[in-house]
């Protein structure tokens, strides 16, 4: 039921979606669209049939709603519907070439569509690296590039849609990633440093664990207390993504108090350049066009910057203190989750786990599928009254377990042992003439309290 009335949302609201289509396919209804939304943005439209799952929207939307539609794809149907009627029903789609896409499902997965007569070449190559459901083989996922030649072998029309090459590569990064963290994590298990000169400080046990899981996985969450050094951990698994993947610009956000302690830190712990966005818009935009190795920006920017910082392509985002986007009505969550980078790194030491909302807000700009869409999460943890009041939670095992590959949550009593010993420094500082002059005041104050108590003290 939950998933029907979230289609019947979506095909109430495609009625008033679509401002215009700006291209048309160049032969009947089926085919690639381009269409510009009311609210000014642009998406790609596939249209391939009436029904779920046939056809494509390049929306976050549909991305991850994992109803196989969104309210694009179905105003496109209303209209093709209106301006066709029965031809548009009635008008098969023909596959003429094999075609390559993702399935975006309750998993994402790489679809074969075989054309309406495929030859026996193609279709012993669909039976050999897909399954029935026409679903790559996760074992064919390393060999791709093997796949694709056999498959142009056999049509040389084969056509292989968007995002499909970068799924394949991301899937792959991610399993070589883990052999990669497994490898280093056994060197440091023998009592080696496998992370030696990585920066310009040495790195506590578990900080390289931090640092490791970061760089191995690309997109993830480090939440852990205030104090554990975060920030370092990220700078070496920037360094060690920077040597690893060719990355040339990173983009921090932070609030504005601390990002010229970032500046500080990666100049003492790296050596790359890092740059502060600030000033007037004229300023900002001239420091966006000539980035640095690490270019620092602040939340308190992002819906005035946000144009600049999607030009600016970085190669990888850190979100320090992501409690700000934890609440995902704000315009500042909502204006940062789009932006688009292979890698991702989210920082917090306020824990996740007292609000599961703000949890789901906060990995979702890592991964938007990890947790399923919001109607789902929602419906499926939160245990409310009849009117609707929070009550608990429930299913945090399934939500722990949907997490561990991409949270890592450390607490100071976990690595206590880790800790150096605490070391404390005294500085005395002279007052200045302003500081002082309050305690001055007090000063004289109490000494006359004092000696009119010892004058009537000596009267008696």
């Amino acid at each position: 039921m939950l998933v029907e009335q979230q289609i019947a949302e979506r095909r109430e609201s495609a009625k008033d979606a679509v401002g215009k289509i700006v291209v048309y396919p160049a032969r009947g209804p089926y085919g690639d669209y381009t269409i510009r939304s009311k609210s000014g943005r642009t998406y790609k439209v596939a249209v391939r049939g009436p029904g779920l799952f046939e056809n494509y929207c390049s929306c976050p939307d549909f991305a991850v709603n994992t109803l196989g539609t969104c309210k694009h794809i179905e105003a496109m149907l209303q209209r093709l519907v209106r301006s066709r009627g029965k031809s548009f029903e009635n008008a098969a789609y023909k596959r003429t070439r094999a075609s390559i896409s993702l399935q975006y499902g309750d998993t994402l997965e790489v679809l074969l569509r075989l054309p309406a007569e495929p030859s026996q070449e193609l279709r012993a190559a669909a039976e050999h690296y897909f399954d029935e459901r026409g679903w790559l083989r996760r074992e064919h996922y390393r060999h791709f590039d093997h796949v694709l030649a056999v498959l142009r072998n056999a049509d040389d029309n084969a056509v292989i849609y968007s995002g499909v090459l970068e799924h394949i590569g991301r899937e792959n990064e991610i399993v070589e990633g883990l052999d990669w963290e497994k490898r280093l994590l056994a060197r440091a298990g023998r009592g080696q440093e496998p992370l030696n000169e990585i920066l310009k400080t040495r790195l506590l046990p578990y900080q390289v664990r931090g640092a490791l899981f970061a760089a191995s996985r690309g997109r993830v969450v480090l939440a852990g207390d205030m104090g554990l050094g975060k920030t370092v951990q990220a700078l070496a698994a920037a360094e060690l993504l920077r040597r690893r993947a060719g990355i040339e610009r990173v983009l921090v956000v932070a609030p504005a108090s601390v990002k010229y302690q970032w500046k500080t830190e990666i100049e003492k712990f790296t050596n790359h350049p890092a740059q502060v966005i600030d000033g007037l818009m004229r300023r900002r935009r001239e420091l966006y066009a000539n980035p640095a190795f690490f270019s620092l920006t602040s939340y308190e920017l992002v819906l005035k910057d946000i144009k600049e910082m999607h030009e600016l392509r970085p190669d990888l985002i850190i979100l320090d203190e992501a409690q700000r986007i934890r609440n995902w009505t704000t315009a500042t969550a909502r204006t940062i989750k789009p932006l688009k980078s292979r890698y991702a790194f989210v920082l917090t030491g306020t824990p996740l786990e007292n609000k599961l909302e703000e949890r789901f807000s906060v990995v979702e700009f890592v991964d938007g599928r990890r947790l399923g869409p919001a109607f789902r999460f929602v419906s499926e943890h939160r245990m409310e009254d009849e009117k609707g009041r929070l009550l608990g939670y429930t299913g945090l095992d399934r939500i722990k377990g949907q997490l561990s590959p991409i949270l890592l949550r450390r607490t100071r009593a976990e690595v206590l042992k880790e800790l150096p010993e605490r070391t404390d420094q005294i500085f005395h500082l002279p007052l200045t003439p302003q500081q002082a002059q309050p305690y001055f005041e007090q000063s004289d104050i109490l000494a006359r309290a004092d000696a009119q108590v010892g004058t009537a003290g000596l009267a008696l």
